[in-house]
């Protein structure tokens, strides 16, 4: 199994009229906890890490960029 990452996919301003047809799809390669906000052309959601690729080959999709959580070091006392 593999782990799930958090990502960002920028969705072609060209293609606005047809957004839900793109969640759609992207849905149907393996996204969830989709958000999207439309008026920025901006979903995010998380998807299996081997699945990026089929993502990026959604006619719409600009871009997927995987999202990086920085945590701070706990200080030694």
């Amino acid at each position: 199994m593999t782990d799930k990452i958090d990502v960002t996919i920028r969705i072609d301003k060209t293609e606005a009229s047809h957004l839900s047809e793109i969640l759609d799809a992207l849905r149907s390669r393996g996204l969830d906890q989709v958000q999207s906000h439309e008026r920025l052309m901006i979903v995010n959601g998380s998807v299996n890490s081997d699945a990026v690729d089929a993502l990026r080959s959604v006619k719409g999709v600009a871009s997927v960029r995987k999202d990086v959580t920085y945590r701070a070091q706990a200080r030694e006392p």
